[in-house]
């Protein structure tokens, strides 16, 4: 409990959404509820809760489409025919 606020701030630093950030300490307590067996005693929780949350993140941002309303983007992607 008492990494929450960090984790929250971290957060919010990650995605400059507070919604989002919520969302993400959330997931971030439940997969390291979900995974508690890989913390190693002896090593810093605070540290491994900030892992898990910086990795999260990562994944999700991989996993987020881009938005591209004018084309501009897939047409810098694909090489137009002459």
């Amino acid at each position: 409990m008492a990494a929450l606020p960090a984790l929250r701030r971290f957060a919010v630093a990650l995605t400059r959404d507070a919604n989002r950030a919520d969302d993400l300490v959330q997931d971030t307590v439940v997969r390291a509820w979900d995974k508690a067996e890989g913390f190693k005693p002896g090593t810093t929780l605070q540290a491994w809760l900030f892992t898990i949350l910086r990795n999260l993140f990562y994944s999700e941002q991989r996993k987020r489409e881009v938005e591209d309303v004018d084309g501009m983007h897939a047409g810098r992607l694909a090489t137009l025919p002459a």
